[in-house]
């Protein structure tokens, strides 16, 4: 793969294309949807009516994305939270979210086009998320998204949260991919650090943080949408 991409004036840095892959791995919550105003509407909504996350913030929950309950909330609360309270508050919380978001759920614009011409082409495909179940469930059976990615990773699936590798580690294996011959789609500063840790190209997406917040977390290059002509070459070329 060839050629050079347009970048804003403000980096001059040019993403490298030059190297084709095997596998794309994409993170689902800010990636494959704009979920992430959901989640924070859903905490926001949830937290007043529980006196011990009554003092959560706007702005530290804005900066909870990509994070397991089981980490965010003592990284919330300050202190340790009992694994009972982690499971209720945890599950209720997402109970909320999927009220919100069962009838809003609107794909990134160019992202079926995309995994379509990146199906055809031959590569794998793997979701990586730190989400539950249900609320991967509820986005996987939407148009069949759940067709495209030969294999899942959820909260469940790991011990670790991101930014530890465990969870992108775990698609590679799945998929039968070496982690350096695989690319991640990530909106999440947690979820960008992840994919470095796993020696992991990765590709921002712009729904959660800025562009200058996701290189210097690791990315190499950041999408508005996958609409991006980058995107475009990269998987009609590999």
């Amino acid at each position: 793969m060839e050629g050079q991409i347009k970048v804003s004036p403000q980096d001059q840095t040019i993403a490298d294309t030059s190297l084709p892959f095997d596998a794309l791995i994409f993170d689902m919550d800010g990636v494959l949807c704009d979920t992430m105003p959901y989640h924070l509407e859903a905490w926001l909504q949830y937290s007043a009516t529980i006196p011990e996350l009554a003092a959560a913030s706007r702005e530290r929950l804005e900066q909870m994305g990509g994070k397991r309950n089981e980490e965010l909330l003592p990284e919330l609360l300050g202190y340790p939270v009992a694994d009972r309270d982690i499971q209720r508050w945890g599950s209720e919380k997402e109970a909320v979210y999927r009220k919100l978001i069962a009838n809003e759920i609107v794909w990134m614009p160019g992202l079926i086009p995309f995994l379509q011409q990146a199906q055809t082409t031959g590569l794998k495909m793997g979701l990586g998320t730190s989400a539950c179940r249900e609320n991967v469930d509820l986005l996987m059976h939407q148009d069949q998204l759940g067709n495209f990615f030969a294999t899942q990773v959820i909260d469940t699936d790991v011990k670790r949260g991101k930014p530890d590798p465990q969870c992108y580690l775990l698609v590679a294996e799945r998929l039968g991919v070496a982690p350096d011959r695989c690319l991640v789609f990530e909106d999440a500063i947690a979820g960008t650090q992840a994919a470095r840790n796993a020696g992991m190209r990765c590709w921002g997406v712009l729904t959660t943080h800025s562009e200058a917040e996701l290189k210097q977390a690791g990315a190499e290059y950041c999408i508005q949408d996958f609409t991006d002509p980058a995107l475009l070459k990269l998987a009609s070329q590999c």
